[in-house]
């Protein structure tokens, strides 16, 4: 069979292939749930966006335009993330921008479905860029240890995102000028 016929194929048929089974009442269950329940999305080059549904805590897929619950059907416009530090709702990423929601009061970072865990070993990782940065520049303020600067400067890149350190560099050049 072809990827082409695959694909066409339903998601009923899917379920249905999937089961296996040749029991009547069992094949009734999954063409009712597959009946009742969104169809989950696409995957894009991210994967799949799921997280926690408010009503049933059971999951819910990110749409393009928000968020369906693949068991109770709720829908959400958008799911608020907390700062795990501070207990504010994060500020949302632009709607073409990546899953990066950030708070403005401590300037943690996060994605939907990160837990508190993640988003605290990421801030960490950031702090810790930040002082290998001043480490790095305190170096060559003083005019020596080019090499041991230019290795912890080679950690700082590796320890932070790319827009992370981007901000890093602009603020460096406004404190040299």
């Amino acid at each position: 069979m072809t990827d082409f016929a695959d694909e066409a194929r339903s998601r009923t048929a899917h379920l249905l292939r999937m089961a296996n089974t040749v029991d009547a009442r069992l094949r009734a269950q999954i063409i009712e749930y597959a009946d009742s329940t969104p169809d989950p999305p696409v995957m894009g080059p991210t994967g799949i966006a799921t997280a926690g549904c408010p009503r049933c805590l059971r999951t819910m897929w990110r749409q393009r335009d928000g968020w369906v619950c693949a068991s109770c059907g709720h829908v959400e416009e958008e799911l608020p993330v907390r700062c795990p530090n501070c207990r504010t709702v994060m500020k949302s990423p632009p709607t073409s921008a990546p899953d990066r929601w950030w708070c403005a009061r401590c300037s943690r970072v996060a994605t939907v479905g990160d837990s508190t865990t993640e988003i605290e070993n990421r801030e960490r990782g950031r702090l810790e860029a930040v002082r290998l940065l001043d480490r790095a520049m305190a170096e060559r303020a003083d005019g020596r240890g080019d090499a041991e600067a230019t290795a912890v400067s080679w950690a700082f890149s590796a320890a932070v995102t790319e827009r992370e350190r981007l901000r890093m560099e602009r603020a460096t050049l406004r404190l040299r000028a």
